[in-house]
């Protein structure tokens, strides 16, 4: 992670809404609106809120890397890291494309079963598949 990217990302000077804050924007609205279909499919907004966090979550942390500027894409990359060096560092855009997956299918299993552990667990299995693959193929620059 570098600091100039998450210092250019934040910067609101030139009058715009940054990535960051416009991600967390957009995240914050899938909470009332997975509390609302957890209240009216399961009776549980409780549980619809916390499926819309991990949905929002994710996309507050791989929003900036969508809307990311080309000059920074076009930089080239400096030293590749071995596979080992990558899983052992926090990628958010993998990290914020694993978790709506993950979320949904929670939301998915708890159409099929009372019992949310096995749906955590299954969460779990995913959101794990998902983000280890695209931490080895995602370039640095979007992490």
């Amino acid at each position: 992670m570098t600091g100039s990217r998450d210092a250019q990302s934040d910067s609101g000077d030139d009058g715009r809404l940054s990535p960051g804050l416009l991600g967390l924007a957009i995240g914050a609205v899938d909470v009332p609106v997975f509390a609302y279909l957890g209240l009216e499919l399961f009776d549980d907004p409780a549980f619809g809120a916390f499926v819309g966090l991990v949905i929002g979550l994710g996309i507050f942390l791989s929003f900036p890397a969508f809307v990311a500027d080309d000059d920074e894409r076009s930089e080239p990359q400096t030293d590749p890291a071995a596979v080992g060096d990558r899983l052992r560092r926090f990628h958010r855009t993998a990290a914020g494309l694993a978790l709506p997956p993950a979320g949904i299918l929670l939301f998915s299993w708890r159409f099929v079963s009372e019992t949310l552990l096995m749906g955590a667990l299954a969460t779990l299995v995913i959101a794990v598949a998902i983000y280890v693959p695209l931490v080895v193929l995602l370039p640095r620059r979007l992490a």
